[in-house]
């Protein structure tokens, strides 16, 4: 992404944001009931430190700061997991994200990316 922002200014990094704020959030049909959500999904692993998903991400309104999960490509959500888990995407405050995806499962991350991208 760097690349394609370098030369713009900061009006033009603010009307993009305003931009993308402006557009309409859909929800997938998949995240629209907890009660199909896998269980580290609803009710994480409390005893290898895995909050539920919503605790942190919720719904657009629920939560400010952190990304809005749904809908989202399933490859992106896998890639991003993955890199959290590895240690090799570090912009996570505190290192919370890189300690709960590397406690995760290979199947847990699977189950999770299915449901938030609405492919399971």
């Amino acid at each position: 992404m760097a690349p394609l922002v370098a030369e713009l200014h900061d009006q033009d990094l603010r009307d993009l944001s305003a931009y993308y704020a402006s557009l309409p959030r859909q929800q997938s049909p998949a995240t629209q009931d907890l009660q199909s959500a896998p269980d580290i999904v609803a009710t994480g692993a409390p005893m290898r430190n895995i909050p539920p998903c919503g605790s942190c991400h919720g719904r657009l309104t629920a939560k400010l700061g952190v990304p809005w999960l749904d809908p989202q490509p399933r490859d992106y959500l896998k890639t991003q997991l993955e890199a959290f888990a590895h240690g090799t995407r570090r912009n996570d405050t505190s290192a919370q994200m890189r300690n709960i995806a590397r406690n995760m499962t290979t199947e847990e991350i699977d189950a999770s990316v299915d449901y938030y991208s609405g492919t399971r």
